[in-house]
């Protein structure tokens, strides 16, 4: 949101005394930090990045990245950016990072803005925050159709890591790859064990992967149990990659009978996309003659939800053929 406060700053930064302008870019730091943000700062936050002091640059930088995150760019800052990677100040090059993220995901940062070699450095940086926001640029560009095939190895070994940001980034690119084709199903193992992970991220990106590989006739049965299990999990994206994957999987034959009293309760879901799945789920699992009583009271009350009606009644007129409702 503009903020008459941070607008406020615009005479600072504009004056000639450094010291002026410095109290500037720390104050309007603080106004992003908590939402406070005025477009026509970022001039100014932009020609911070070739400042001469290591904390000017970084401060610079990390503000730029909060603004992007609230979709407010200046294309300028790029290529001071992309300089900025080739530093040794672990805030500069954190900072650098993040705003490339933020940028690469609002679509201003192009794949010919930034080298792959500079990326796969990146990836085996000693700071954390560096590898994690490198996997994130990796996962924004593959995205938009510019995979990075070489860190397709490092990537993997990512899942592992101790940092929980580091494996949520790196599942997330990994399944991006999935998606433009590039898979391995040597790694199904560590996509099964990601299912476990406690950082929701990489459940849901894994879960996600999942689905892509099965989709491409890679399967796993250890995955069956684990996604069955995760459709009572607490995180809504989490149930609902969990429940679409179970759909590819079930129209690949692989079914667990145990499940379907998890599906009936996600049948009121409070997300759509996951009610949707689940009343597919039902809907395939009827028509492998995979049935149980105690769905058809959900499944009836499911024809008010026009978001799943067709799937309910489709449902419920194979059951009826079963001779499990009665006429």
């Amino acid at each position: 949101m503009s903020s008459e406060k941070a607008e406020k700053l615009l005479p600072q930064f504009q004056d000639e005394n450094y010291k002026v302008r410095r109290k500037a870019l720390r104050e309007s730091a603080k106004y992003a930090n908590k939402g406070e943000f005025n477009q026509k700062i970022l001039r100014f936050l932009v020609k911070f990045l070739s400042d001469n002091e290591n904390e000017a640059r970084a401060m610079a930088a990390w503000t730029i990245a909060k603004y992007a995150q609230n979709k407010l760019y200046n294309p300028n800052a790029t290529g001071y950016l992309v300089k900025m990677l080739k530093e040794e100040d672990k805030d500069v090059i954190t900072n650098a990072t993040f705003a490339l993220a933020e940028y690469t995901k609002g679509n201003i940062l192009d794949k010919k803005d930034i080298g792959k070699d500079i990326l796969l450095k990146l990836l085996e940086s000693k700071f954390e925050k560096v590898r994690a926001n490198a996997a994130l640029i990796i996962g924004f560009l593959a995205e938009k159709n510019f995979v990075v095939r070489e860190a397709f190895e490092t990537l993997v070994s990512m899942l592992n890591d101790n940092d929980e940001n580091i494996r949520r980034n790196a599942s997330y690119a990994i399944l991006n790859f999935a998606e433009q084709g590039v898979v391995d199903p040597k790694i199904l193992d560590k996509l099964v064990k990601g299912l476990q992970d406690k950082q929701s991220g990489v459940r849901v990106n894994t879960a996600a992967a999942l689905g892509v590989y099965a989709d491409k006739g890679y399967l796993d049965e250890r995955a069956m149990e684990q996604l069955v299990r995760l459709l009572n999990d607490r995180e809504e994206y989490v149930r609902e990659n969990v429940a679409e994957t179970l759909v590819v999987y079930t129209n690949k034959n692989f079914t667990d009978e145990k499940a379907l009293k998890n599906f009936v309760k996600l049948l009121k879901d409070k997300n759509m996309n996951t009610r949707q799945a689940t009343a597919r789920l039902l809907a395939l699992y009827a028509k492998k003659n995979i049935m149980d009583k105690k769905a058809i009271k959900p499944l009836t009350e499911a024809l008010k939800d026009e978001t799943i009606a067709n799937d309910a009644r489709l449902t419920l007129k194979r059951y009826k053929e079963a001779g499990l409702v009665n006429q």
